[in-house]
């Protein structure tokens, strides 16, 4: 409820538990969401006291985001955050467009990915590269089962290009619905 940006006036503790939890999904911006969370917790135990107090739980208390954040390194973490994206070609080094294929047939939506795998690949723009198609982390919503293919580039009009000759070249299933997320905020 805190970190939700509530506003308690007499608030002086602050736990976070399991404030690990966040690193171990499979997700770019895994790091900056720890960090953000702890970061914004603390801001509401000190915003009335000077003297408020934050207490984290971890496993993991010497992983970066978290140690960084409970020693209010903000800078440290923002560079260091930086060059592990660059490292790994993930934003804001690139752009990343996700095709998610979702049906109520798992079989359905992994063909159909694998499909769209094979049109993407004879239509791969130069510089672009493809990941998947693979099960989403979160492999079933709603009663959907889904499966991902994310395009990567250093520009979105290749990308772009590409999920257009899919559109145009590929008819899903009638059960199978695609989805196209550009510059997604989650890959879970």
């Amino acid at each position: 409820m805190v970190a939700k940006g509530l506003n308690f006036p007499s608030l002086q503790l602050v736990g976070v538990i399991l404030a690990d939890t966040a690193l171990h999904l499979p997700d770019f911006r895994a790091a900056e969401r720890t960090f953000s969370m702890i970061t914004q917790v603390a801001g509401r135990a000190g915003r009335y006291f000077p003297d408020g107090k934050v207490l984290v739980q971890s496993y993991s208390p010497d992983m970066p985001p978290i140690a960084l954040a409970v020693s209010g390194k903000t800078e440290a973490f923002y560079s260091q955050e930086l060059e592990q994206r660059k490292i790994l070609g993930f934003p804001p080094f690139s752009r990343l467009l996700r095709l998610i294929f979702r049906s109520s047939k798992q079989d359905a939506a992994e063909q159909a990915s694998d499909s769209a795998f094979e049109i993407l690949n004879s239509c791969r723009e130069e510089g672009c590269s493809i990941l998947g198609p693979c099960e989403c982390p979160i492999s079933m919503v709603a009663g959907n089962y889904r499966y991902q293919i994310l395009l990567r580039g250093t520009k979105i009009s290749p990308l772009q290009k590409m999920a257009a000759r899919l559109v145009k070249g590929y008819t899903a299933p009638a059960h199978v619905y695609i989805e196209v997320d550009v510059d997604p905020v989650s890959l879970l």
